[in-house]
């Protein structure tokens, strides 16, 4: 499906002194987060990030976006997610806000545990904490804040 963003109400890319940042509005659909992660993509190379944590970073940012858009919104066309990204040679901070209820990212079950393996889902925040240096949660629980530092 096409995608108007100016519809998404994007703030659209701008560089300066601290990189390059992307603000932008996203439509609670699925494929809607490739707005994001192929201008993010892009901007961890021209900034020099190594190819495994560029890796990391996509999978994480893809995961929240995603969580935000089915879990958060549950797909909900009246409903947006916010995408606040900044990448710099040495940090890159992507910050996701949804408009659902929330959720309490301590009763997510372990994924790792013995009943849970054959389970397809519950990875996604596994898998940001594992990537990402910093992880954090607003108190209700529909904004995710992430960052990955260099070394």
């Amino acid at each position: 499906m096409a995608h108007d963003t100016s519809a998404c109400d994007s703030a659209g890319p701008s560089p300066g002194a601290a990189g390059w940042r992307l603000t932008i509005h996203l439509p609670s659909e699925r494929g809607a987060s490739r707005m994001v992660t192929e201008d993010l993509l892009e901007q961890l190379g021209v900034h020099g990030w190594d190819p495994t944590d560029i890796f990391s970073i996509h999978l994480a940012a893809e995961e929240a976006i995603v969580n935000a858009i089915v879990h958060g919104n549950k797909l909900d066309p009246h409903k947006k997610v916010l995408v606040d990204c900044l990448v710099s040679p040495d940090l890159v901070r992507v910050e996701i806000t949804d408009e659902g209820a929330g959720f309490d990212p301590g009763q997510v079950p372990d994924c790792t545990s013995e009943e849970r393996l054959e389970v397809p889902s519950g990875r996604g925040v596994m898998l940001m904490r594992t990537f990402m240096t910093r992880i954090e949660y607003n108190e209700k629980g529909n904004r995710v804040l992430m960052e990955k530092r260099k070394g």
